[in-house]
């Protein structure tokens, strides 16, 4: 009789095929998370820039009211501004014409005057336009300050 309980007994376990099926529903859910996860970082990061190109906003608007309506000129000057608000820490405004990209969107945003003519000095001092990088999309979008509207001419130095 014994000799026939250890022929019925079989060894227990799990099979190739059901550990090939965890595998593979582990790796679609690690899929999916990175997945979101990087939709999630570059939608902070977006917002992010945005929230330094209102700050910046902010500041030139201020600026404005302290000169008699008249927009700062230069990015140099928003920089060096020591009126009543300044600029966040960790934010840096450089001129129009600097390339904003995913390298150094996350701090820097960059300021153009707005002008009579297109890529043409002189300035006016009635508004401007900030550019910032977009993560989500990648590329720069503007946010206008004063009178500048899409359809205005700026002008946008190197330096």
């Amino acid at each position: 009789m014994t000799h026939f309980t250890n022929v019925i007994k079989k060894e227990r376990g799990f099979t190739i095929v059901e550990l090939l099926v965890v595998i593979v529903v582990i790796g679609i859910l690690a899929a999916i998370t990175i997945v979101s996860y990087t939709g999630i970082t570059a939608k902070a990061n977006t917002t992010k820039a945005l929230s330094n190109a209102q700050s910046a906003q902010t500041v030139i608007e201020i600026m404005a009211a302290d000169n008699s309506g008249s927009y700062p000129v230069t990015a140099a000057s928003i920089a060096a501004y020591s009126g009543t608000t300044r600029l966040p820490a960790g934010i840096s405004i450089v001129a129009g014409g600097t390339a904003i990209d995913s390298t150094n969107g996350l701090t820097t945003v960059s300021y153009s005057c707005l002008s009579t003519v297109a890529a043409t000095a002189p300035c006016l001092t009635t508004g401007g336009r900030i550019k910032y990088y977009n993560f989500s999309t990648p590329g720069t979008v503007y946010v206008y300050v004063g009178a500048a509207t899409s359809g205005s001419n700026f002008y946008e130095p190197l330096t």
